[in-house]
């Protein structure tokens, strides 16, 4: 009788686990595809490889930009020679500057080129020279040499005033006191867009009064400015100022 009844509770047992059982299997077998929680380990992929390669490509540019550097400041006279020659001089020969002035200006950067060719002035020269003439106003001399030709064919009476202060402004520029940025500002009332011009703008021409008289009142400004004494002076050398420069640069380097 003891036996019956442990076989009949040893049943009973079996059966409620299996009952217990069964549905945890049916859970299981009711999940979607692709939902597992349980997920597969992944690698770093290519991100270390990309971040090398980035340094890199970074040092090969920077090795890249420091040759290229060298490489330039190796070859600064004839970068000098060929910007002489290609715009320097053409605009010397396409400006307002008095015909005896104009041919003593290119005969001076015509002799400065030969030297260059020849080898007389190191790559530090070059660079010095280049940037005390890009520096000086030979170019709008003769421009405002053009203004002056107007005011003394006016019968103003404010010639005397007018003439008075562009002298004060040539002094500036013989005692380095004003500079192409100056006169840059200086023209600016005579100036017009002009494309194909290497300067990219040109003369108003012909002039009028408001626009002169807008010109000697900025002229005044930079001559005030330099502390130039308030009156005329004689006229001053171009030609000698271009020399001075040319062997400053040689000598003393640039700004």
């Amino acid at each position: 009788m003891t036996d019956q009844l442990d076989s009949q509770s040893a049943e009973t047992d079996t059966t409620r686990a299996g009952t217990q059982a069964a549905p945890v299997e049916g859970a299981a077998s009711n999940l979607v595809p692709g939902t597992e929680t349980v997920r597969d380990e992944q690698g770093p992929g290519w991100l270390p490889a990309l971040m090398a390669g980035g340094v890199l490509l970074g040092i090969f540019g920077f090795i890249f930009c420091g040759v290229s550097t060298w490489v330039l400041f190796q070859k600064r006279t004839q970068l000098a020679i060929r910007t002489l020659k290609g715009a320097y001089v053409t605009e010397l020969e396409q400006s307002y500057l008095e015909p005896e002035t104009k041919q003593a200006v290119v005969a001076e950067v015509q002799k400065l080129i030969a030297d260059m060719e020849d080898g007389k002035y190191e790559n530090w020269q070059s660079a010095a020279i280049m940037q005390r003439l890009q520096r000086l106003p030979v170019v709008q001399w003769g421009e405002l040499q053009a203004v002056q030709l107007f005011i003394e064919k006016t019968n103003s009476q404010e010639k005397a005033e007018q003439l008075k202060q562009l002298s004060r402004l040539e002094r500036a520029v013989e005692n380095g006191l004003a500079t192409s940025f100056d006169f840059k500002d200086v023209l600016e009332p005579v100036h017009q867009p002009d494309p194909g011009n290497a300067s990219g703008f040109s003369l108003i021409q012909p002039f009028s009064s408001k626009e002169v008289v807008e010109v000697c009142s900025l002229a005044k400004l930079v001559a005030d400015r330099a502390e130039i004494p308030d009156q005329e002076f004689p006229d001053v050398d171009l030609v000698g100022i271009v020399r001075s420069e040319i062997d400053e640069g040689a000598t003393a380097g640039g700004f």
